[in-house]
């Protein structure tokens, strides 16, 4: 059995250990006194002087054990303010993943509606390498408005999002708006130059 180094106990562990100690001398003073021979003087000084340590180590285990109880209840006492500590860190971890979730929900949200988006462009390509109408024309250039408004709002939407990321300091959240900034800032410029051709 490895020796302990007492000095990397804590004072709890190293009452436990004196404690432990006592009990072991009291369980071999105790056998020696059974099988002491006492019709002697020496034999009878002997069992008194055993007696006395007995009595000195029942003397310690007595203090050890109270020493023990108040250790053992600021330990109590420790762990109970730990565990406040903790439960009052997880709320603070838990309302502060709430806020992480739901800047990922309103950019997946916003990112659902540029593939909507996306959608209607890809339409647009099929429909302009046929003949359109001058009415078709009207159509298709209203529509391409309605959707460069839209990547505008889209972008605003974002850009408050990358904010509110850097004010909680998500920089996960403020990379992934920045990717999305630049896919929108992009489709803006494409749709610009479709809408006013040099």
């Amino acid at each position: 059995m490895p020796i302990t180094n007492l000095g990397s106990l804590s004072p709890f562990g190293q009452l436990a250990v004196k404690l432990d100690g006592d009990f072991v001398e009291m369980d071999r003073i105790s056998g020696q006194l059974q099988r002491m021979v006492i019709d002697s003087d020496s034999g009878l000084e002997r069992a008194v002087k055993l007696l006395e340590q007995f009595a000195a180590h029942g003397q310690s285990i007595a203090e050890g054990i109270q020493e023990f109880s108040k250790s053992l209840q600021t330990a109590r006492e420790k762990s109970e303010a730990a565990a406040t500590l903790v439960a009052e860190r997880a709320q603070e971890i838990r309302e502060r993943k709430e806020q992480q979730h739901q800047l990922r929900e309103k950019l997946a949200e916003v990112e659902h509606q540029v593939k909507d988006i996306n959608i209607g462009l890809a339409g647009y390509r099929t429909q302009k390498n046929l003949e359109p109408s001058d009415d078709d024309k009207r159509q298709i250039v209203a529509h391409l408005e309605r959707l460069h408004s839209q990547l505008a709002d889209f972008v605003g939407t974002a850009q408050a999002i990358k904010q509110e990321a850097g004010r909680l300091h998500f920089k996960g959240v403020e990379r992934e708006t920045d990717t999305l900034l630049d896919t929108l800032q992009s489709a803006r410029r494409k749709l610009s130059t479709v809408l006013n051709p040099k």
